[in-house]
């Protein structure tokens, strides 16, 4: 039941530093009047990009794939990727709404852009039902700063937002690591923490037979080898990946409270079995904060 219901709690998971950054806006914001125009257009504008954008996300969550396209930065475009990712991925059927609590005036943050912000108050509601057990209902809170970005005369895109109190500019980490094994690639893509460590992930299997991933073949262990840390999720198309074939997914796990001398260890198998992958957790969560 574990297994099957944590990989909704991403909800593409996120993620978060291990130092995050302060969800706080500008001390001192600029007047929407130094943009030009008309401020009760513009504020209309954001705040309706605004709503797009919490929709947008809430149907990501039921499979959608908009998300991305209301984005405005390379970093929340490949956010909005692995949410897709993981929540396509759970075996059950999942039921979203959203409540909007409130959206504040627009204030302008840079003239570059130009760059504006407003407060959000919201939440997305879930009950994800797995193919087996019981439902699961939880809610993501989206409450802090908003940015938004003009790509074009009145068009606004999201560069950056709070979600459990923690900004996806300062939680959502780019890795583009690339590990080869005999038999087997491995594309470390990104990595999260909120509300658990996820390791966001692109395995191939180069050659003429499958590579497979027991859920209990994803640790965190220590210099000498010991577990001290078990995946509590394995997305399910990670745990087979057929011959010339490559999948996406996310492997998941509670967050410890020392990384020094840890490593996420990916042990596949396989024909021929590939040698265990070990990965710094310093290389990877440390750089973080």
């Amino acid at each position: 039941m574990r297994r099957r219901i944590v990989l909704l709690v991403l909800l593409g998971t996120l993620a978060a530093s291990c130092s995050p950054a302060s969800s706080e806006g500008p001390a001192r914001p600029a007047g929407l009047d130094e943009l030009g125009g008309s401020p009760a257009i513009l504020q209309a504008q954001v705040r309706a990009a605004t709503l797009r954008f919490v929709e947008a996300y809430r149907d990501a969550v039921l499979g959608g794939d908009d998300l991305g396209a209301v984005t405005g930065n390379a970093l929340l475009r490949r956010w909005a990727f692995w949410v897709g990712v993981t929540n396509r991925a759970f075996p059950g059927e999942i039921t979203a709404t959203t409540t909007i609590g409130g959206i504040g005036p627009a204030a302008l943050v840079s003239t570059e852009g130009p760059l504006l912000e407003v407060q959000l108050a919201a939440q997305i509601d879930v009950v994800a039902q797995p193919a087996d057990g019981e439902p699961l209902e939880f809610s993501v809170p989206m409450d802090g700063p908003v940015r938004l970005v003009a790509e074009d005369e009145g068009t606004w895109r999201v560069t950056d937002f709070v979600r459990f109190g923690v900004p996806v500019s300062s939680a959502f980490l780019r890795l583009d690591r690339r590990y080869e094994r005999p038999g087997v690639t491995i594309e470390l893509d990104a990595f999260g923490a909120v509300p658990n460590w996820s390791f966001f992930l692109r395995v191939s299997a180069p050659g003429d037979a499958p590579v497979t991933l027991a859920e209990g073949d994803a640790t965190l262990v220590a210099r000498d080898g010991t577990a001290v840390g078990e995946a509590i999720e394995v997305s399910p198309p990670l745990l087979r990946v057929e011959a010339r074939q490559r999948v996406d997914g996310a492997i998941t796990f509670q967050p410890l409270g020392e990384v020094r001398g840890v490593s996420l260890r990916i042990d596949l198998g396989g024909s021929p079995n590939p040698a265990p992958l070990e990965i710094p957790l310093s290389s990877v969560v440390a750089s973080e904060g």
